[in-house]
């Protein structure tokens, strides 16, 4: 009588057989665990890419609307800052924006420029911020000792300054700054506050900067035009309602004309997301080539398992297997096999991203379990797969043939 398939039965077996070539073994398997190895890895690094990029962009704020000067378009394939008559923004369209979208909570406007900044033999080149009070709340930066500008400040163009902290650090060490005096490109400033660490976003420094009244960078720098307005939305769902304003605004103080590029927050992060997800999916798909090299070399090993095992397939089939039990038999070695090699690549994977962890604290290293689930599913898939010739390769064998081989 035929009895059924006993599939724990053939898992040891399969276990047994390949154990008793372990350096072979271990050979063919290498192609499946650094694909699985590649494959985690990566999509796991896109994900904390994705978190650390959303995290530094938290770091600057929310639901911010960042207003420049120039429209940016494309004409004719070619692209094009600025229209034929741009107006420069200034602090009447700032206070326009503040006064009449009561979807926009908070207004920055800011005048730029580099300059040297000198404390007692000290000195640094570093940002100069000429803003008003919403600052702090635009960019969620509290102050750390002191006061931030103030209205009055901005209003009578008064000669204080507030430090990032990486300035305080420079300049002071870890001396009270409150009440001295500082130069800025020579020009005497009284230091009223210092800000709490913001740290780096994006590559910039929010810490490395000083900042100063509006009207007296106005003087300092010898302009009156903006160089940017940042602003913020009360919530996320107004911030497209806030940018439509914005720029209806803005048309309407310049002769009809929207010569302004708006930027919100969420675009930028979309934008950047967007290119994390192209750049993750190239590299995951060149990873998977790993794995289906190491799905020919399961082949290899398999056909060359059928031909060393041809007379042990003709006893079985003599003594009464059936076809389909050889070739089960095989499929279950080659998808063990497999299965063995993703989990180990599992295993080292993890192992790999607690160093990087270690290594890098400050990106949020970890491992995404969709990943995990479709590297070992794709491995066992791979097995089986390329398993499938060799297995009726072996379930064809006449046992009269396979019974002669030596």
């Amino acid at each position: 009588m035929k009895r059924d398939l006993n599939i724990w039965e053939s898992v040891r077996v399969a276990f047994r057989v390949l154990g008793e070539n372990k350096l072979r073994t271990g050979l063919t398997m290498l192609g499946i665990i650094i694909g699985v190895f590649a494959v985690i890895s990566l999509v796991s690094l896109g994900h904390s890419a994705r978190l650390y990029v959303a995290d530094q962009f938290a770091g600057m704020g929310s639901n911010l609307l960042i207003v420049t000067p120039g429209k940016r378009e494309t004409i004719r394939s070619s692209w094009i800052v600025g229209a034929a008559n741009v107006h420069k923004l200034t602090m009447a369209d700032s206070d326009a924006i503040r006064r009449r979208l009561p979807s926009i909570s908070a207004v920055a406007p800011f005048i730029l420029g580099f300059g040297l900044v000198k404390q007692e033999g000290l000195s640094r080149n570093t940002l100069v911020s000429g803003t008003g009070p919403e600052y702090p709340f635009v960019r969620d930066s509290v102050p750390e000792l002191g006061r931030f500008i103030s209205q009055d400040d901005v209003d009578g163009e008064r000669r204080v300054a507030a430090l990032g902290s990486k300035v305080r650090t420079e300049l002071f060490g870890a001396e009270n700054p409150l009440g001295k005096l500082i130069l800025v490109m020579g020009t005497p400033f009284r230091v009223i506050g210092v800000l709490g660490s913001k740290g780096a976003t994006l590559g910039f420094d929010l810490d490395d900067q000083v900042f100063i009244p509006l009207t007296a960078a106005r003087r300092l720098f010898n302009t009156d035009a903006l160089v940017e307005i940042i602003t913020r939305a009360r919530s996320n769902d107004e911030v497209g309602v806030a940018e439509a304003g914005i720029k209806e605004l803005i048309r309407s103080r310049h002769n009809g004309e929207e010569d302004i590029t708006v930027i919100s927050q969420n675009q930028m992060l979309s934008t950047l997301n967007s290119i994390l997800d192209a750049l993750t999916f190239t590299l995951v798909a060149i990873a998977a080539i790993s794995l289906i090299v190491g799905g020919i070399g399961i082949m290899n090993i398999m056909l060359a398992s059928v031909n060393e095992r041809t007379r042990e397939i003709g006893l079985r089939k003599a003594v009464g297997a059936r076809p389909q039990d050889i070739q089960a038999q095989f499929l279950i070695e080659s998808a063990v096999l497999s299965l063995i090699g993703g989990l180990t690549g599992v295993l080292l994977t993890g192992v790999a991203l607690v160093v990087a962890r270690w290594a890098s604290p400050s990106l949020p290293v970890v491992i995404t379990p969709w990943a995990v689930a479709l590297a070992v599913t794709f491995s066992a898939a791979t097995g089986i797969f390329f398993g499938v010739y060799p297995a009726r390769r072996a379930a064809r064998l006449s046992p009269i043939e396979a019974l002669r081989n030596e």
